[in-house]
């Protein structure tokens, strides 16, 4: 069985390192990174051949596509998007807005790949340290109201340093990797993060460094090859937490739905 790849990237609103504004240039990007599953953030902003980014990528590319755009920038939507090769189900837009600064979310989704269904989450955490306790917190909820045998958790979790111990609350690995993938052109921080629930089918994680995502964005892609043995041919809710994600805090599901009924 042929392992998966999967991706996260900050493509910056496709504005390089140069300073010049060139959605053609991440286009080349992705499909140097040639990957089944494709996690972006700071989608958008501009427009891309007259339309959205997202749907300019999913198109060249071939891919589906979901958005999970939280703000408006001159007239076009800027935020989170997912591409995947196979057909994506059950996609839920998370609100993370946990504060006025600024909103945040993350896309839920069912993923339809070759070995069957898999859960992804892809997310962009807040620039304040309490600001992403929070949003971990109601992460951590949304992940056990709905479990899979497999599940994909990826971004731009902007956590780094002696911080990162939070991430083991929506199971991150212990100790974690470290892949520096920010500033591009000199990595220092390992603030994208990528990784499985059960840890074990994460098979490679590194940075794609090319002369073409030095400059294309203030980010490095992360990629990802995974073992899809788990995935199911159909998503089905499960009693059972996967291996790698910690006994649930019994209120955090139920503030979750507290906090979701009162932002609707």
């Amino acid at each position: 069985m042929p392992p998966l790849r999967v991706v996260t990237y900050n493509i910056h609103s496709c504005v390089g390192n140069d300073r010049k504004y060139d959605p053609a240039r991440t286009l080349a990007v992705l499909k140097e990174l040639d990957a089944d599953i494709i996690a972006l953030q700071e989608v958008g902003g501009y427009p891309a051949d007259g339309g959205e980014q997202i749907d300019f990528f999913a198109e060249q590319l071939g891919m589906s596509a979901v958005s999970g755009l939280h703000l408006r920038r001159r007239r076009v939507q800027f935020g989170n998007a997912l591409l995947a090769k196979g057909e994506i189900h059950v996609t839920d837009q998370i609100n993370l807005s946990v504060s006025r600064l600024e909103p945040r979310s993350a896309i839920d989704a069912v993923v339809e790949t070759r070995n069957g269904n898999l859960r992804v989450i892809a997310t962009h955490l807040g620039l304040l340290p309490r600001d992403r306790r929070r949003q971990i917190d109601l992460l951590a909820a949304v992940l056990q109201l709905r479990v899979m045998p497999l599940t994909v958790l990826m971004g731009d979790f902007n956590v780094f340093g002696r911080e990162r111990k939070v991430l083991r609350r929506i199971g991150a690995p212990h100790p974690l990797p470290v892949l520096r993938s920010f500033p591009s052109r000199r990595p220092l921080m390992s603030l994208d993060r990528l990784w499985t629930l059960p840890n074990a089918n994460l098979l490679s994680l590194a940075v794609h460094r090319t002369p073409l995502s030095v400059v294309a964005s203030d980010h490095l892609p992360l990629i990802a090859e995974i073992d899809p043995a788990v995935a199911e041919v159909a998503a089905e809710d499960s009693d059972d937490l996967p291996a790698g994600l910690p006994e649930p805090a019994e209120a955090w599901p139920a503030r979750y739905l507290r906090w979701r009924k009162a932002s609707q």
